[in-house]
């Protein structure tokens, strides 16, 4: 059975704390294939992949939200790093303002071997738009709001097809080998009667997983996070209602009502604001409201 494994690197809104780090958020997809990626990439991150035991190495692609300091500043000594450590395939940054890159990077003299890829995330518009795609997984993106051109996103399994043997069987279909050959080209004959993968199958959702960036709630937002299995949500601001839209992020009574009406599974709230020194305060906050968890630095989820 595949898991995506999610960890939060860094929990601090805006400055660190002696506790805390800057914001991102690792994910992995194991179906017996490690999917390994980051999103965002806060100062320090490449120190906190390492206290997780997270291989740095093993990464192709960085999901950057925006280009506030708090959610980039630690790509540049992230790359350098795997410049030292003699990478040599590509690393792809999918961004808004996909120029920004160049433009941060080159502030360091790295002598890497590698290429980075800088691709553009659609920052404008209502609809969610696929950034990556593999046999296993895609991610998709969103517009929200934060006052900069700034993004939200999902990593969701593919649909899985598994085959039910007594449908098969009942069909006549019964060997191993036309089990890939139907999986492949959705359809086989045998004694002259087609047999289409819908007749002996059943389609299983993938999981989804949503990451908010920094945003208010915001339409695109609550259509992102809908139905999902597990939402890492800002939540700066966390008691204080009305703070939240002078800066763009979201309070806590704004995220419980958005993912009770979006039918979220569980919601991990993290980018807390400095002023928010007691997790224990902060749990003893949400412990009434299902499916909710206040994240930790290094905290992990698994769904």
């Amino acid at each position: 059975m595949s898991k995506i494994t999610i960890t939060i690197l860094g929990t601090t809104a805006g400055a660190p704390t002696k506790d805390r780090g800057h914001a991102a958020v690792h994910i992995s997809h194991d179906d017996g294939v490690v999917f390994s990626c980051l999103f965002d990439c806060g100062e320090g991150t490449q120190r906190q992949l390492m206290r997780a035991g997270i291989n740095l190495m093993d990464i192709d692609n960085i999901f950057i939200t925006h280009w506030h300091g708090d959610h980039c500043l630690g790509l540049a000594g992230l790359i350098d790093t795997m410049g030292f450590d003699g990478r040599e395939r590509p690393l792809y940054v999918y961004s808004p303002e996909p120029q920004r890159l160049k433009a941060f990077l080159s502030v360091t003299r790295s002598h890497r071997k590698f290429k980075v890829m800088a691709l553009r995330v659609r920052s404008r518009g209502r609809n969610e738009s696929l950034v990556f795609e593999n046999d296993r997984v895609k991610v998709f993106s969103v517009p929200v709001c934060h006052g900069v051109p700034a993004v939200a996103y999902a990593l969701e399994e593919k649909a899985k097809v598994n085959i039910d043997p007594c449908k098969a069987a009942a069909m006549g279909l019964q060997s191993g080998l036309l089990y890939g050959e139907l999986k492949k080209k959705g359809s086989v004959v045998i004694l002259g009667r087609k047999i289409s993968i819908e007749d002996v199958s059943a389609n299983h959702t993938g999981k989804r997983v949503v990451y908010s960036g920094d945003s208010e709630i915001c339409d695109n937002l609550r259509s992102m996070a809908r139905e999902a299995d597990l939402l890492v949500q800002d939540c700066t601001y966390f008691c204080e209602a009305g703070d939240e839209n002078r800066y763009f992020h979201a309070s806590l009574p704004e995220v419980a009502a958005m993912t009770r009406e979006e039918n979220v599974k569980r919601t991990v709230l993290t980018h807390l604001s400095r002023r928010h020194d007691n997790i224990a305060e902060l749990r003893s906050m949400v412990k009434d409201i299902p499916g909710f968890e206040v994240a930790e630095d290094l905290c992990r989820f698994v769904v």
